[in-house]
Order: C-alpha cells, then sequence, then structure tokens
C-alpha cells in the first residue's frame, strides 16, 4: 500500500486560500484540544488517548485529508470540525476500535460474515471500491446487535484500506430484491447513518438502490428524513440490473445481480496465517519498537505541522519528508496492531509488510536461537 506525496501538492492546489488557512487552523485547534483533553504540553501529547487515536486512525492516509474530511462535513466551522473529530477519537477509544483491527475477524461472528449479506467486490467506474448490501441475508435480531455494529465499523475500516489515491470515497450498492419487513431494522439504519455522518464523514461517495419493492417505499418515507441532506443527494434508485451497468463494469458486478464476476465466498485464515499472527502477538519487543518509531515519526510531524500552520511557507519540503516517515513507520507497526483479512486473501488488500516482517521476525528469532 503506497501514498504518494504530490497528494500534498493536490490538497493544496484544490483549495482555496481561506479553505487553506482553514486546514492551518484547524491543527492549530485540534492540537490545543488535546492538550487540554490531557492536560499536557504539546511534546507530549501523542502518547495520549486521543494523540495515539488520531495517528493510528490517519493510518497510510495523508494526514491533512483525514482533517478536510472533518472540515468540509462541517462546512469549513472549525470549532465545529474539532469538535467532532475529538468525539471521534474518543468513540475509537470507547468502541474499542484498535482492539478491532488486532484481532480482525476473530473479533466478529463467523456465522453472520457468511450470510454474505455484506462485503467488497471490485470498484466502480469512477475507482471507488463497491460494497455489496443483500438486505434479504440480514434477519432483524438474528445476531446480537453488537456483533452486527462491530461487522458494520470493521467494514468500514476495511473500505479504508481498499481506497486507492486520489480517491477518497466509496460506493454501496443495496440489493433490495427478496426485502421483507423481517429485514428491516430501524436502529441497524440509524446507528450506521450515524456512524458515517460523525465519525467516518465523507466516506461515502454513492450509494446505489436496486430491485426495491413497494413495500420497502413506506420505510424509505421514514429513513430519507434521518439523513443529510449531502448523504441523501448521493442516493440513487435503479430501476433494474441493466441500470448498475452505467456506474460498474459487469467484471466487478457478482453474478446473483448478473455480473460477470463470481458471487462472493468468504475465505478463512490459513494455518500459516494463524501462525504468523501469533509470532507478531508474541513478539513484544518488535512492537514496543515499532510503537516508539511511529510515536517519534507522529511527534515530528506534528511540531513540524505546527510551524508551519503558524507561518512557515518554507517547510513545504520538510513536511513532505514528515508526512513520508509517518506513513512508512505506520506501515511497519501494521503487523502488530492490525490482522490479515479474507480481502488480503483474495488479493484485494496488498499489504507485503506482513510477509516481509514475519521473514524477518523469523530470521531474528533464528539468529537468537544460534547465538544462544
Amino acid at each position: 500500500m503506497k501514498i504518494s506525496i504530490f497528494l500534498t501538492k493536490i490538497i493544496k492546489d484544490n483549495l482555496n486560500q481561506t479553505q487553506y488557512e482553514a486546514l492551518k487552523k484547524c491543527w492549530i485547534v485540534l492540537t490545543d484540544a488535546i492538550c487540554e483533553e490531557n492536560s499536557k504540553p504539546i511534546h507530549e501529547i501523542v502518547g495520549s488517548n486521543e494523540g495515539d487515536a488520531l495517528f493510528h486512525s490517519i493510518g497510510y492516509d495523508n494526514p491533512d485529508v483525514l482533517i478536510l474530511r472533518w472540515l468540509r462535513a462541517r462546512k469549513w466551522d472549525i470549532d465545529a470540525a474539532v469538535q467532532q473529530l475529538m468525539e471521534t477519537l474518543k468513540w475509537r477509544k470507547e468502541s474499542t476500535v484498535d482492539n478491532l483491527l488486532l484481532k480482525g475477524e476473530n473479533e466478529l461472528n463467523l456465522d453472520e460474515i457468511q450470510t454474505n449479506k455484506s462485503y467488497y467486490m471490485g470498484y466502480d467506474k469512477a475507482g471507488r471500491p463497491i460494497s455489496y448490501i443483500h438486505v434479504r441475508e440480514h434477519i432483524k435480531d438474528q445476531f446480537p446487535i453488537e456483533q452486527t455494529e462491530k461487522f458494520g465499523i470493521f467494514s468500514v475500516e476495511i473500505g479504508r484500506k481498499l481506497l486507492k489515491e486520489p480517491i477518497e470515497t466509496g460506493t454501496v450498492v443495496i440489493d433490495m430484491s427478496g426485502f421483507g419487513m423481517n429485514n428491516m431494522d430501524y436502529n441497524l439504519v440509524k446507528y450506521f447513518l450515524h456512524l458515517l455522518e460523525n465519525f467516518y464523514p465523507e466516506s461515502l461517495g454513492l450509494a446505489l438502490i436496486i430491485h426495491s419493492p413497494l413495500i420497502f417505499y413506506s420505510c424509505w418515507t421514514v429513513i430519507k428524513h434521518w439523513l443529510d441532506p449531502v448523504i441523501q443527494n448521493k442516493i440513487h434508485f435503479l430501476r433494474n440490473n441493466q441500470d448498475l451497468l452505467e456506474f460498474i463494469h459487469p467484471s466487478n458486478i457478482p453474478k446473483c445481480l448478473q455480473g460477470n464476476h463470481p458471487d462472493f465466498q468468504y475465505i478463512p485464515p490459513s494455518n500459516e496465517e494463524k501462525t504468523m499472527q501469533k509470532a507478531f502477538y508474541a513478539d513484544k519487543q518488535g512492537r514496543k519498537i515499532a510503537r516508539a518509531n511511529h510515536r517519534r515519526a507522529a511527534r515530528d510531524y506534528l511540531n513540524i505541522t505546527l510551524r508551519w500552520a503558524n507561518g512557515d511557507e518554507n517547510l513545504i519540503e520538510e513536511r513532505k519528508q514528515a508526512t513520508r516517515d509517518l506513513r512508512d513507520t505506520f506501515e511497519r507497526f501494521v503487523p502488530y496492531i492490525h490482522n490479515q483479512t479474507c480481502y488480503h486473501r483474495i488479493g484485494m488488500i496488498d499489504e507485503p509488510i506482513f510477509n516481509i516482517a514475519y521473514q524477518n521476525l523469523c530470521e531474528r528469532n533464528q539468529l537468537n536461537i544460534v547465538q544462544f
């Protein structure tokens, strides 16, 4: 997985001067908020709950991209954007999102995964990753609501790894064929809308609803009042499978929707993958080093960014290098904080760092045995 630093130039070129200054100001206000929340000076906020949550959630992204999501979602109101960002960082901690990413599919209900109610398959014509949802496979109260919510959070996090720059949003295809009232789960719909609007803003690029029966339209009159107008404008009702072709090539449409792609089948982890993950769990020293390196890069990035935000435009190149260092140290940290998924196994997510780090770990362990 790679992030090109040319995004820094794209970001600046796509912002007017007022928006560019708002981005700078947002960094200042956000760091002040984290300092106040933790009663720590700026140089100590990396390593705090909110500091770690911020840089873990940035992941492979250019950090400005993350900040701009909240600024755009809050109509460039800096205080509102920072307030929601702080609430998101607290939510990530309270909802144990990091633990979910660490344990991965082991933290989910396997039976629910295998319903194939929701999965990713290919990209649309605009380059957005596609999430397919077959509503008939969701039976209200079949699984504990907490498990289904966790499945949803995990799916959104997977979607972030599937993004290919400069694309920042995904597409959702909602297949309503076979829909009945036992599939209608208003509380779950409300939860996911809240999730997207508040904790993953600007993540939805397009929603395509297909095969809607008449019975669903009475449900829709309720649901549409919960939608932010921006999200509502991204939703399209399609008449039939043929209409999908306007947005998606047949090679990225499953056969169950008359496309050419084989229907999704969940692939469980191999014994080799399980052995690899156990090795990373056991490598406490490697985890400690990777965490320290990532925090060091986060502190450097934050220091340079705040100097830039306070008016030093001569730091553009240094900031690019700091972004590279932040991304590279995060990548080396990934095997200790994330788990591989079905999408790694089928080749949709390419994170060679797992194999690279495991090979290095095995060589290191072998060397220790020989020296002993």
